[in-house]
C-alpha cells in the first residue's frame, strides 16, 4: 500500500521560498505601516486630528515647523540632533577601526578588552545616563549636548561600529598587506592605499551606526543633555503637551532625511568602487 504524493525537491524549495517571502513581506508591512501611517497623517488638514478619517488634506503642519513659535520650534534641536550624530558618527568610524584593527594582533588582555568594548550595549541606557549624570555633576562638568550627551552616545554607538569592522575584518586577506609591506610600501601607505579601500563597506556601515543610533538616542540623552535639548528629547516634551500632527511632520521628515543619508552614502559608495575598478582596468 502506497502513501500519498510525495512532494519532490523543487517542490519543497519553491513551498519554502514562498513561505520565506511571506513571512519578509509581513515583517517590512509590520516594520514601514506604522511610518507609512504616521506620513499620510502628516498631510491633515488645518483643523485634522491625529485619527483617521483626515479631515482634509494640505502642507499645513509642514508649514508650522517654519512658522513655529519657542515653545514648539523643531529647528534648533534638529540642528543639534544632526551635529550631534555626525559628530558621533565620525568618531565611532575611528575608534572602531583603530580597535577592530588592534583586535587583529595577539596581545594580552584581548579577551577583556573584546568584552569591555560591548559593555555599551550590555548597559541599560536610562541607567547608563544617570549614573553618568551623577559622575558629571560630583567632578563639576556642566551637562550640555555637545560634551556629556556626546561622551555618552558614543559609548552606545562605538560597540555595533567595532562588530561591524571585525565582521569585516575577519574575511580580510592579510596576503595583501603582506605582500604591499614586502615590496617596500610603509604600514601607513599600507593601511591607506590597501586595508582601507578594502574595509571601506564596513567602515560606512560603521559611520551609518553611529549617525542613526545617535539621532534618535532618548533613554541615554535625557539626562545628560542639560538645558538645550536634542530632537527625541524636544518631541517627547511636546507630546506631554499636546498631540498634533506636526509630531508626524517631524517624524515624516526625520525619516526621509535619513533616508536621503544612506542614499548618498550608497552612491558614494558605489561611486568609489567604480573608480577603482576603472583605475585598475
Amino acid at each position: 500500500m502506497t502513501g500519498g504524493p510525495k512532494i519532490g525537491w523543487k517542490g519543497r524549495s519553491s513551498l519554502t521560498a514562498w513561505i520565506l517571502g511571506t513571512l519578509t513581506v509581513i515583517f517590512l508591512a509590520y516594520q514601514w505601516l506604522p511610518i507609512l501611517t504616521l506620513g499620510l497623517l502628516s498631510f491633515s488638514g488645518p483643523t485634522g486630528g491625529t485619527t483617521f478619517p483626515m479631515n482634509g488634506t494640505s502642507f499645513h503642519w509642514y508649514q508650522e515647523l517654519w512658522r513655529a513659535s519657542v515653545m514648539n520650534d523643531f529647528k534648533p534641536p534638529l540642528m543639534r540632533s544632526v551635529l550631534l550624530a555626525l559628530a558621533c558618527s565620525a568618531t565611532t568610524v575611528v575608534l572602531s577601526v583603530a580597535a577592530a584593527q588592534a583586535m587583529r594582533g595577539q596581545f594580552r588582555g584581548s579577551g577583556w578588552f573584546f568584552y569591555l568594548m560591548l559593555l555599551g550595549i550590555m548597559a541599560p541606557g536610562i541607567l547608563v545616563g544617570f549614573g553618568f549624570a551623577i559622575l558629571m555633576r560630583l567632578i563639576g562638568v556642566e551637562l550640555s549636548w555637545d560634551t556629556t550627551t556626546f561622551l555618552v552616545q558614543v559609548s552606545w554607538t562605538l560597540p555595533f561600529g567595532f562588530l561591524t569592522m571585525l565582521a569585516v575584518f575577519n574575511r580580510f586577506d592579510k596576503r595583501v598587506e603582506e605582500a604591499a609591506l614586502t615590496l617596500g610600501a610603509s604600514r601607513l601607505k599600507t593601511f591607506r592605499r590597501i586595508t582601507l579601500p578594502l574595509v571601506l563597506p564596513g567602515v560606512i556601515g560603521a559611520g551609518l551606526f553611529g549617525f542613526s543610533l545617535s539621532y534618535d538616542e532618548y533613554a541615554r540623552s535625557m539626562f545628560t543633555t542639560g538645558p538645550d535639548a536634542t530632537l527625541p528629547l524636544a518631541v517627547m516634551a511636546q507630546l506631554d503637551r499636546q498631540l498634533t500632527p506636526e509630531i508626524y511632520a517631524v517624524g515624516t521628515t526625520t525619516t526621509i532625511f535619513s533616508l536621503i543619508a544612506v542614499m548618498l552614502c550608497t552612491v558614494a559608495f558605489w561611486a568609489m568602487r567604480r573608480s577603482t575598478a576603472l583605475r585598475k582596468s
